[in-house]
């Protein structure tokens, strides 16, 4: 039984099937002088592997998460932030698809050894636990926790749109957001979360005169779906953001790269 503890909770890195990765291939010139290593580990009756990408010039820094493979856009604005602002991300390989093997990847953290969450097919001790390991070796202690996604055109993640646990504030008139360019787009926002019903006042405004649309989400342990915008709330504090552009608007999400890091280096 030691012998199978010891396996399970070693990551394994792989020095070759990067070539293999589509992510790599797209990005073959983009990612010359960054460091990459794969990582390799099992839970219950799921493999994860993941692609671990550093600056070596400076390899504390902020630090992003891109727990979607699908998401080019999210992967191809982390290496520009990387190779500009130094740090790394860590995003999950999974084939170009979202789920593995049914399990979204961003409704997986917990430290519970119990299945916590409904969107959770069985519990995560381990892949919250090496998740959470990379994070916090890689990110500077001055740096919040970042997470890049992508979404669609006018989808489920909107601006415009509020819910009984999020609430928007716009950077800009709501008629030129319904124009849906650039930054004023409404798929065009930052993720911030916190336990109080109101966000922190100055965050926000700091945000908003950055051009940076917002949205504030409402965690409690009684309302937790186990993303890593509630895991971080609960465990780690309310320094988290999440910059969400559409897929295809890479020069989007690198500006809001731009803005939310002089937000943050100003703070």
């Amino acid at each position: 039984m030691k012998k199978i503890l010891i396996l399970l909770f070693t990551v394994t890195i792989f020095a070759n099937p990067l070539s293999q990765i589509k992510d790599i291939k797209r990005n073959a010139a983009a990612l010359q002088g960054l460091k990459l290593s794969l990582i390799e580990f099992k839970e219950n009756n799921l493999l994860w592997r993941m692609l671990l990408v550093l600056n070596p010039k400076k390899p504390k820094g902020a630090f992003w998460f891109l727990p979607h493979d699908n998401e080019n856009s999210a992967f191809d604005s982390a290496i520009y932030a990387v190779k500009k602002y130094g740090g790394g991300f860590l995003a999950v390989v999974n084939g170009d698809r979202r789920y593995n093997r049914g399990q979204d990847p961003n409704r997986n953290f917990s430290y519970s050894k119990v299945r916590e969450c409904k969107l959770q097919l069985e519990p995560s001790f381990i892949y919250t636990q090496k998740v959470m390991e990379i994070i916090n070796r890689y990110k500077a202690p001055n740096m919040p926790y970042l997470a890049l996604h992508n979404n669609t055109n006018r989808g489920g993640i909107s601006i415009l749109k509020n819910s009984r646990y999020t609430k928007s504030f716009l950077a800009y008139p709501k008629e030129v957001v319904l124009q849906g360019k650039g930054l004023a787009d409404e798929d065009s926002l930052i993720y911030i979360a916190g336990t109080s019903p109101a966000p922190p006042k100055e965050k926000v405004a700091k945000l908003l005169n950055a051009g940076l649309n917002v949205k504030y989400e409402i965690i409690s342990p009684q309302n937790n779906d186990c993303s890593m915008s509630n895991f971080i709330v609960l465990n780690y504090g309310e320094n988290y953001y999440n910059i969400e552009a559409q897929h295809g608007k890479t020069a989007v999400q690198k500006e809001m790269i731009d803005r939310l890091m002089s937000v943050i280096n100003t703070n």
